[in-house]
């Protein structure tokens, strides 16, 4: 995907932008908020930890790659709202929030599915060198794995916020549930983030032919289209949620 976006080359560079987006679709009350402000907060969370010693053996990696992954989605969200293509796992996402036809849940693992199941293996085929040995390849999947634990100890924090500035309800499942719905949405990264690092190795196999990119992201769009199956499925829930949301939309437009 040709990059359309800012280029950026710190993930203190990447906050700033991520920063300024969320507030533009927040205060325009714009759904796709939701996922802004996930993956803002989650990326604080990454910089965090970029910044404690021995949490990643290669911090310079972690950098790029971040920097490239967060510009995958910045160049897929300005290509939506251009007009121009736009992959299909996002172009289902942005869609479906424009409209206004999901939950806040949904906005979530939409992007999550776009971005890590799509843009990842990309990402990843982007940044780590090419001709590595088995023992070379070794640090960069630790450390993908160590972004696993950062991403675990993140969703609490990324929670807290949706709760704070989108539905406070969040606040009251997290009360009741305890971890569990924090525990289903590792296990979730987790699984998603482990198919990204085969879906890489078999683009490295393979030279990455234009099959396979079809491939990765026809897989990414049909997930996105059964995270859609919910509206069918549960039709009575569509009009009170989004009276829900218009309304805290409404209470939360100056919040950022």
């Amino acid at each position: 995907m040709q990059g359309t976006g800012p280029d950026l080359a710190t993930i203190e560079a990447v906050i700033d932008e991520m920063t300024a987006r969320w507030r533009r679709l927040h205060r325009a009350r714009d759904w796709r908020a939701i996922f802004a402000k996930t993956y803002l907060t989650t990326t604080e969370q990454i910089l965090a930890a970029t910044r404690r010693p021995g949490v990643f053996a290669n911090p310079a990696w972690i950098v790029e790659i971040d920097c490239r992954f967060a510009q995958r989605y910045f160049d897929a969200f300005d290509r939506f709202e251009a007009g121009a293509p736009c992959p299909l796992p996002w172009r289902a996402a942005f869609d479906a929030a424009v409209r206004k036809q999901t939950f806040i849940l949904q906005d979530v693992l939409l992007g999550m599915n776009a971005h890590i199941n799509y843009d990842l293996p990309h990402s990843l085929d982007e940044t780590v060198p090419r001709r590595l040995g088995p023992a070379e390849m070794e640090p960069y999947r630790l450390d993908n794995a160590a972004m696993n634990r950062v991403l675990a100890e993140s969703v609490g924090v990324v929670q807290a916020a949706l709760a704070d500035h989108y539905d406070a309800v969040l606040h009251l499942l997290n009360a009741g549930l305890g971890r569990r719905d924090e525990g289903f949405a590792t296990r979730l990264v987790e699984a998603w983030r482990a198919r990204a690092w085969g879906t890489f190795l078999v683009m490295r196999t393979t030279d990455a032919t234009s099959e396979v990119h079809g491939l990765i992201e026809q897989s990414a769009a049909d997930n996105a289209v059964l995270l859609l199956e919910v509206q069918r499925h549960f039709p009575s829930l569509h009009w009170p949620n989004r009276a829900f949301r218009a309304v805290v939309g409404r209470l939360g437009r100056r919040v950022g």
